[in-house]
């Protein structure tokens, strides 16, 4: 149906494609508390919007609201793109693959709807002051990518207040390249995560004039003055240390609170250096040292593949198919284990189960139960990054970017095609960004791990074997051939450089953020301990092989 003039729909309406194209400015189209019913969600199209069949499409338009109904079983419920100053109002949308896609647009409206049972719940791209009030997003389901309440990509000044994001199986609020949004009066449950921001310091998650947050149902802290705001901040996951605050302590709690906020927010101070050992893959054993030793000391003998714990403590050795977890700090063995698959080692971001990924499938163990479980995969995996969502893998192979599903049987239903076969792969500490240095190029690709897509890259001087990021997520070391150097991430700039005599093989960063390790092979074997991020060498541990990989262990 195209409509260009206002109206009310009298009758429900089934749709084999899109229910209404819009094609008219300032008009407004009134669902009259009926359904329009699509032909289903259509195939996975990410990281592009599922257009198979749209409740309400509208582009390129001005004052146009869509209210008082109902979108199920389309692709996308109802997509914006283009617009201005334009509404969705007490629309409920269930059950397509995006609830509301909203696109490129601008002074956009969403209040008084219900987003639930969708892929994609509430979805703003490059969208900038918009209005969000409201509004229930709810229990999206697990399709990944996918899973969220709400999905700020690249999207600014946006004012997201009195809304109910509950339940939803991936993230309740999910910010990427958002910058100056406000976000306060928010119930947030029952999400996994809650929250992830990875914008340092942009977002604002309460209102500066009240003092008021958001209630989030994992809050632990205590209200102790009554004021129905808790007394310690509510932590912002992600690499700048956002906090809300002024959290509330109970759902709704603005509604109900009768005093003025008693501020007892100050800025966390500085938490006391980490403690950090260095572990080196070299001639075939684990060594491990302290950055101000000498030489490395023998610490596993015969080893393949080296890992971290997601404990930041645990490190996963394997030996041909055995894969040991040793506690870096007090050397306990807490698990000997054998599996059916020879390969690369990762830690699930679950806590308690090691991958292995080869040739012949993929093998997750959990170390708590003792369960094991084999996936059919057959994928040249080089580098594996665990992904913040449930039991899901990204793979570099010489293809790609493979997205490994456990949950699926280990199906690999995309491959992020990259700008040619990856040399090296780090996931940002936030689990927002992947960057794959390039093989033979001066490259590094930037990888949304929500879009699943290239949206930018970084040019370098040199061809990139190596990578690091720092923990604020602001600064990308980059090793070559030769030497190292430190990026801005966000303008490119060039901090410091560093040569060597030996080849780069491998970096890591101190959790501190205040040193860079250098894994060092050829004419010298060790590992150079620089001071982040001007480069400056402070210390060369030495080793008696050559290395080929390093990990930083923090407690």
């Amino acid at each position: 149906m195209r409509v260009s003039e206002s109206f009310t729909l009298a009758n429900d309406l089934t749709c084999a494609g899109d229910g209404m194209v819009i094609v008219s400015d300032n008009i407004t189209v009134d669902l009259g508390g009926h359904t329009l019913t699509g032909p289903g969600m259509g195939p996975q199209t990410w990281p592009l919007p599922q257009l198979d069949s749209v409740g309400v499409r509208v582009g390129g338009h001005t004052g146009v609201t869509i209210r008082n109904g109902k979108t199920t079983a389309f692709s996308t419920g109802i997509y914006f793109i283009d617009m201005v100053s334009s509404s969705i109002e007490s629309v409920t949308t269930l059950r397509n693959r995006f609830g509301f896609y909203i696109h490129a647009s601008q002074k956009i409206t969403v209040k008084d709807s219900d987003v639930e049972f969708n892929i994609y719940g509430l979805h703003l791209q490059n969208s900038d002051d918009c209005v969000l009030v409201n509004n229930l997003l709810a229990r999206q389901t697990y399709n990944s990518p996918g899973g969220y309440g709400l999905y700020l990509y690249a999207s600014s000044r946006n004012r997201v207040t009195d809304n109910t994001i509950d339940s939803n199986i991936n993230w309740g609020i999910w910010f990427s390249d958002a910058k100056e949004n406000v976000i306060f009066h928010n119930n947030v449950v029952g999400n996994n995560p809650p929250v992830s921001d990875n914008t340092e310091g942009s977002n604002v998650w309460y209102d500066k004039q009240s003092k008021e947050g958001n209630w989030w149902a994992d809050y632990k802290g205590k209200d102790g003055d009554n004021d129905s705001i808790g007394d310690s901040p509510y932590p912002i996951l992600g690499p700048g240390g956002m906090v809300d605050p002024y959290p509330f302590v109970a759902k709704d709690g603005w509604k109900t609170k009768r005093r003025s906020t008693i501020d007892h927010y100050e800025p966390a101070a500085a938490q006391p250096p980490r403690g950090v050992t260095v572990i080196a893959l070299a001639g075939g054993s684990a060594y491990t040292a302290r950055p101000g030793d000498d030489r490395a000391t023998l610490r596993i003998p015969d080893v393949s593949q080296i890992a971290m714990g997601t404990d930041e403590r645990t490190l996963y050795a394997a030996s041909g198919k055995t894969v040991m977890a040793q506690d870096i700090v007090t050397g306990e063995t807490r698990d000997r284990s054998s599996y059916a698959v020879d390969g690369i080692v990762a830690a699930n971001r679950d806590g308690h189960s090691v991958l292995v990924v080869g040739p012949q499938g993929a093998e997750q163990r959990d170390l708590t139960t003792g369960q094991s479980e084999f996936f059919d995969y057959h994928g040249s995996a080089e580098i594996l990054a665990p992904s913040y969502k449930h039991n899901h893998v990204f793979v570099a192979t010489p293809r790609g970017i493979d997205l490994l599903y456990l949950n699926l049987g280990g199906r690999t239903p995309y491959t992020i095609p990259l700008d040619g076969a990856p040399s090296a792969m780090v996931m940002a500490g936030s689990g927002t960004r992947i960057y794959a240095a390039i093989q033979g190029k001066r490259i590094v690709d930037v990888v949304d791990t929500e879009q699943y897509a290239v949206v930018d890259r970084i040019a370098t001087d040199v061809v990139p074997t190596s990578l690091a990021i720092s923990p604020r997520e602001d600064i990308l070391y980059v090793g070559s051939a030769s030497g190292v150097e430190a990026l801005t991430i966000r303008d490119r700039s060039l901090i410091s450089s560093a040569e060597f005599l030996g080849s780069v093989v491998d970096l890591a960063v101190s959790p501190n953020g205040d040193q860079l390790y250098v894994a060092l092979a050829g004419l010298s074997h060790a590992i150079a301990v620089l001071d982040a991020p001007h480069l400056r060498v402070g210390h060369v541990i030495e080793l008696d092989n050559d290395p080929s990989r390093i990990l930083v262990a923090s407690y």
